[in-house]
């Protein structure tokens, strides 16, 4: 594995985490407002729908950090 290879892996993990916060800190905070009856009950469906895109994409770039694949490019350089 060459030394760009890893840097792409790092910046597809850093992708990775950056998705997970974008999509998760949202997320939690809409459940948290609607158990303390600030937001409607249906933002539950808002919340769900955007930690799963959240969940998807987070996989997408760990699987791509851990094959040396930047996360703009589909295979490696």
């Amino acid at each position: 594995m060459s030394f760009r290879n890893i840097l792409d892996g790092a910046a597809s993990m850093g992708a990775a985490l950056v998705t997970t916060g974008v999509c998760g800190v949202p997320a939690w905070f809409t459940v948290q407002a609607v158990r303390a009856d600030i937001a409607p009950v249906w933002a539950y469906a808002a919340a769900g729908v955007l930690a799963a895109i959240g969940a998807i994409l987070t996989l997408a770039f760990g699987r791509k950090a851990l094959a040396g694949v930047a996360p703009t490019r589909q295979r490696r350089r």
